[in-house]
């Protein structure tokens, strides 16, 4: 499939992250893989591994699945950011970089909507 046409189709079906070159077969792109790392690192413990979600705090298979609370970027951003002090969580605005939480988001997003299966990605090749 060429380029543009492979742009358009992700753009129509709302894969964000299917255009960008995994770097091998079944390789997760670079963002995605880092999205999963970063998550792994901050968000697991509370918000379960593999975004599975627990009784305890957010489910964010459903809260950002399209109709949810934090279905948009700048929603899911802004609680990152910010964080929920009333809840238990915190602001990650000063241990995360704008780029990480962006990957999160990629990561969050794309299991929220069914395009990345539970478990470690692939890790990208290079």
């Amino acid at each position: 499939m060429r380029a543009p046409a492979l742009a358009t189709l992700t753009a129509l079906l709302g894969l964000p992250w299917l255009g960008v070159a995994a770097q091998g077969p079944g390789a997760t792109p670079a963002e995605v893989y880092e999205g999963w790392r970063q998550y792994s690192v901050h968000c697991a413990r509370c918000h379960g591994q593999d975004v599975l979600g627990n009784p305890v705090t957010a489910n964010l298979l459903e809260s950002a699945a399209p109709g949810g609370p934090m279905a948009t970027e700048e929603a899911f951003k802004a609680v990152v950011l910010e964080g929920r002090p009333a809840q238990g969580m915190p602001g990650f605005a000063e241990l995360m970089t704008a780029e990480k939480i962006d990957a999160v988001w990629k990561y969050v997003r794309g299991r929220a909507h069914g395009e990345i299966p539970a478990g470690r990605p692939k890790a990208p090749v290079g």
